[in-house]
């Protein structure tokens, strides 16, 4: 599925249940996604649309043209004019509804989190991310904007940090919520682009986290600047790759790296397998010369011979920007 669709189903879900998509409203490429979408349940046939927009350049006045049937073929009359009469693809006009309960599993499913919760109307609980983070969707306007949102959001998750995924809110809003460690961030800016598994989901390491200006490492990806508690250093463009790479998966919640996945994603098919090895090693001489020979700094990129690399920081400790 491409951003384009899942974002369609988030941005469709705001204004509230019923929820409408017509089948015109996916791109050219996203046949199978779609499909896929009704396989799960998150579309459901509701039937063929009675109406349609009205001519680009029309001056009749009407907010729609009537939708006729002749079997499968459909045509937008014009009330004007009967030249502008528009033969429309039957597919087109489909009509679904979206199952929101469906649609919030599937994102939960696709972040490996189980099933959805619906704690409150319009708020569902998607579980549990394994650095700690418990997210929580609103999908529709009236859920994120509901009296005792907080209440509801504590009364299922007593302690931890929260992320809520909905529709914009005011800045006052995000800040009160943050006061209270439920950070709030719109899908659109948390959309993975879906492949294989990832159906539907978010990107963990775009989610917010509450620990602004409280991380012990920081990469700057444009700079290749490493941040180490306080003290900051540009560092070799290979090193930075491979301690890029140990972040992210920092950042998603499975911090060890196996040596063949650092290996396909930094080097050639034609490059010795001892390379990663080595890349490791420059890698911690690149962060003695610049951060000092210390026990803290030494340890920082741990190896496990069996499972691959890690860095030693707690959960939510490592930003790349």
């Amino acid at each position: 599925m491409t951003d384009g669709l899942s974002q369609q189903l988030w941005q469709l879900s705001e204004a509230g249940e019923p929820v409408v998509m017509l089948g015109r409203q996916h791109a050219v490429g996203e046949e199978a996604a779609f499909e896929r979408l009704l396989q799960l349940g998150i579309l459901l046939h509701r039937g063929r649309e009675a109406s349609w927009d009205v001519c680009a350049d029309c001056d009749c006045g009407a907010d729609e043209r009537e939708v006729l049937w002749d079997g499968d073929i459909a045509t937008a009359k014009c009330a004007a004019d009967r030249r502008r009469d528009e033969r429309l693809d039957a597919d087109d006009v489909r009509s679904f509804s979206v199952d929101v309960h469906a649609f919030m599993d599937g994102v939960a499913t696709s972040m490996g989190l189980g099933r959805a919760e619906l704690v409150a109307p319009g708020l569902w609980s998607l579980g549990m991310l394994a650095d700690g983070r418990i997210i929580v969707a609103a999908p529709t306007r009236a859920g994120i904007r509901q009296p005792g949102l907080v209440g509801a959001i504590r009364l299922t998750h007593k302690e931890g940090t929260i992320v809520l995924v909905g529709p914009e809110l005011p800045a006052l809003t995000r800040g009160n919520l943050a006061e209270q460690d439920i950070h709030h961030v719109q899908p659109a800016h948390a959309l993975l682009p879906s492949a294989g598994d990832l159906f539907l989901a978010l990107d963990t390491r775009r989610l917010p986290d509450g620990r602004a200006g409280r991380y012990e490492l920081v990469l700057t990806a444009a700079t290749q600047t490493v941040r180490l508690d306080d003290r900051e250093a540009s560092i070799r463009a290979k090193p930075f790759q491979l301690l890029r790479a140990l972040a992210d998966a920092h950042r998603d919640g499975r911090p060890v790296v196996h040596p063949s996945v650092l290996h396909a994603l930094l080097f050639s098919a034609n490059t010795s397998p001892d390379a990663v090895r080595k890349l490791a090693n420059e890698l911690r001489s690149q962060l003695r010369e610049h951060f000092g020979d210390t026990p803290r700094v030494a340890g920082l990129i741990t190896t496990n011979n069996t499972l691959g690399y890690s860095i030693a920081c707690p959960p939510l400790s490592v930003l790349v920007k």
